[in-house]
């Protein structure tokens, strides 16, 4: 082992920097995969993802309103976080179901809205949680954007070749519907 090895070795392996972008990439890309996972399944982002969503920006919108007064509710960032609630509130005025233009512009809206808010989401919230997370710069958001959008292609295409990967009980026994095109068989998750 030459020296230059054996130092590495002693270096942290993460320093300040380091776990932002980490701390950044995990919360993004572990929020972000599930719905695009569903999306490639059944080509639905489920309403339980959507109303997650809706919770968790919604509560982060009030907490800062009254932890900060009202007037950073005038804030672009702040008043991004009630784009859940937009959703809700057309998919509740609008008519529900059917193949109308409507409804279909509806639907993209609620998958738009989750797929990238639940990363945007989990930026906000590593920014509020994790001090001095504000300033990754322009190459550190690249690379969490970059790991978070990679994470999210593959869990798509993961979703879309699943009878590759899962069987019909995989998705039972997680309580999920069996996709029609599941793979019969013992799950990878079932012993």
């Amino acid at each position: 082992m030459d020296d230059q090895t054996r130092t590495a070795r002693r270096e942290p392996l993460l320093d300040e920097d380091g776990r932002r972008v980490v701390a950044a990439a995990l919360a993004g890309a572990a929020l972000g995969s599930w719905p695009a996972f569903t999306l490639g399944v059944w080509g639905v982002v489920f309403f339980e993802q959507h109303l997650a969503l809706w919770a968790a920006a919604t509560s982060a919108f009030l907490a800062l309103g009254y932890s900060r007064g009202p007037r950073v509710w005038r804030r672009p960032d702040v008043l991004a976080l009630l784009l859940p609630t937009l959703w809700i509130v057309l998919a509740w005025i609008l008519p529900v179901g059917g193949t109308s233009g409507i409804y279909q512009a509806l639907f993209w809206l609620g998958v738009i809205i989750t797929i990238v808010g639940l990363p945007a989401l989990a930026a906000f919230l590593v920014r509020l949680i994790i001090p001095s997370a504000e300033r990754l710069q322009g190459r550190e958001r690249l690379a969490v954007a970059g790991v978070v959008a990679t994470i999210m292609l593959t869990s798509f295409l993961v979703g879309t070749q699943h009878p590759r990967v899962l069987t019909c009980e995989d998705f039972t026994i997680s309580g999920n519907h069996a996709p029609e095109n599941c793979s019969s068989g013992t799950g990878s998750t079932v012993r």
